[in-house]
């Protein structure tokens, strides 16, 4: 286990900017590390400006992008605590990304205990109750510098905070992408690393050129099923059923996708993991069946889409629909501490 409990922050704290944060823009100042290397494990946890976690250009990280991370938030209670959403499994899937391409992975317990350690350590950078959330975001990157194609032997763990609020404010529009592909079978797409993230950004900036906000993505092999919604996964009612593709390994099993999922058949609403073929979306909306579609992920939550856009022609669709407010609706209301939480999905910093 990592020894936390002498951890201090090296210098004073810093006030956090007032209007709207955004995402990913307003970085708290200072940063979990940790190192780690074959004979010690994971050790030397210590906080550090943010300035001063530097990586070198000769790195396992940068050269043969060794490096994989998460993204989780903590939220201001009514009382005025601090709340982690879900830490358990964002841990769980860091440990499987970091073992999917050979970094050491981090306990969960350990993960769990240095993000409480970094937010109850800046807790000042947390928005008020209301206002938005302090998203981490915890790296494994690989520091030793060598110019050979292997493992690494030197990591670090650096854990990264910023005060964010709205990720998405209007319903998407999607361009479905037929030529380009994110993730294939046996490929990274089930993992969040850099690499994973970098094969995406050709394909959405040629969206964003065509009047589009994202990417849908569609598999690999025939370019016909869907796959994930930009950054998020992706959501489909029809007649009546919750529709979302499967975990086939190259789909990010995502949080707030399990969260959504379990909130719905606590009430009975019918849900789907499966295969969805684009085509099978086309006749749902020129027939009526197409209720509504949705992204979610842990920086949008719930992200109403209002178009998908293709080749084809395009689908639109009524944004956002009654049950992405509902599943938006109760999400906040646990994460902000409004509502019960009978799954268990708050823990306290």
């Amino acid at each position: 286990m990592l020894d936390l409990s002498s951890l201090r922050l090296p210098g004073p704290a810093a006030a956090l900017p007032e209007g709207k944060y955004g995402f990913g823009k307003v970085l708290a100042p200072y940063v979990l590390l940790a190192d780690h290397d074959p004979e010690r494990g994971w050790h030397g946890p210590r906080f550090v400006r943010r300035e001063d976690a530097t990586t070198m250009a000769s790195s396992a990280s940068v050269q043969y992008a060794l490096s994989i991370f998460e993204g989780l938030k903590a939220l201001r209670q009514p009382d005025g605590s601090v709340s982690l959403f879900r830490p358990d499994m964002h841990g769980r899937r860091f440990a499987r990304s970091a073992e999917r391409i050979t970094l050491p992975p981090l306990p969960e317990a350990d993960f769990v205990a240095a993000c409480r350690a970094l937010v109850k350590a800046q807790e000042w950078f947390v928005p008020a109750h209301g206002h938005g959330s302090f998203y981490l975001r915890p790296t494994i990157l690989g520091t030793e510098e060598f110019l050979g194609v292997r493992p690494a032997q030197q990591h670090q763990l650096v854990i990264v905070g910023s005060a964010a609020d709205v990720f998405y404010d209007h319903g998407l529009r999607l361009w479905a992408e037929k030529h380009m592909i994110r993730a294939a079978k046996g490929g990274l797409g089930d993992t969040k690393t850099g690499a994973n993230y970098a094969a995406s950004l050709y394909g959405t900036e040629a969206a964003k050129k065509a009047g589009y906000d994202q990417v849908l993505w569609l598999d690999a092999a025939s370019h016909a099923l869907l796959g994930e919604a930009g950054t998020m996964n992706v959501f489909v009612v029809i007649d009546g059923v919750v529709k979302t593709p499967a975990l086939d390994g190259t789909i990010l099993p995502g949080v707030t996708r399990d969260t959504c999922l379990a909130l719905l058949r606590r009430e009975g609403v019918p849900c789907e993991e499966t295969e969805i073929p684009l085509a099978e979306v086309f006749a749902a909306s020129a027939s009526g069946r197409l209720g509504e579609a949705f992204g979610t992920g842990t920086a949008a939550i719930i992200a109403p889409i209002a178009r998908i856009g293709t080749e084809e022609g395009a689908i639109d669709i009524p944004a956002p629909g009654p049950i992405a407010k509902k599943l938006k609706a109760a999400i906040d209301a646990i994460q902000q501490g409004t509502a019960p939480d009978p799954l268990g999905y708050r823990v306290a910093v």
